[in-house]
């Protein structure tokens, strides 16, 4: 049985999916952008030898762990592009994104077009979960099979002084 954290949100409008997007001309310039859909409701997942601390105000999961982030009822979302795109060039971005490429058969939009249709290369994406949120452990093999519910979160570890990671402390 292979072990995962699950985290929710407690608070409405607190989870947020990004698309890091960048592309490299024939002359070797790079130029990208950024997608951030917020979302009211949805989860993500941490490998077990990630936890999540007290501390933590918000936290970072990668969308290809555990069963799916189930992202629910987007609200809004946010496009940061650098700094050399027209604005033409911005509003096709936008439009494709969210209303698809009519020059796809299939007019996919959002991630569905970046992955799958455009020629953008997606740097990174991944969730970003704001606190408060629920921690559980779960069952990655089995869906929604939840092992402990509302794990109680642990102080993180202070760093040994004494230790040669990262440097010694003098």
């Amino acid at each position: 049985m292979a072990k995962l954290y699950r985290i929710t949100p407690i608070d409405k409008k607190s989870i947020t999916a990004v698309y890091d997007a960048y592309k490299t001309d024939s002359e070797g310039n790079t130029r990208g952008f950024v997608v951030r859909e917020l979302y009211r409701w949805g989860q993500g997942f941490r490998a077990f030898d990630e936890p999540v601390y007290l501390e933590d105000k918000w936290i970072i999961c990668d969308p290809g762990i555990g069963w799916g982030c189930e992202l629910d009822d987007g609200i809004s979302i946010d496009f940061e592009f650098d700094d050399d795109f027209t604005d033409e060039e911005k509003a096709d971005i936008e439009d494709k994104w969210c209303n698809g490429d009519p020059d796809d058969e299939f007019e996919r939009s959002g991630a569905a077009w970046l992955y799958d249709f455009s020629d953008w290369v997606v740097e990174e994406d991944y969730v970003e979960i704001l606190g408060p949120f629920k921690v559980d452990i779960v069952d990655e093999d089995l869906y929604n099979e939840v092992i402990e519910e509302n794990i109680k979160l642990e102080p993180r570890p202070k760093l040994d002084s004494n230790s040669a990671w990262p440097f010694p402390f003098k």
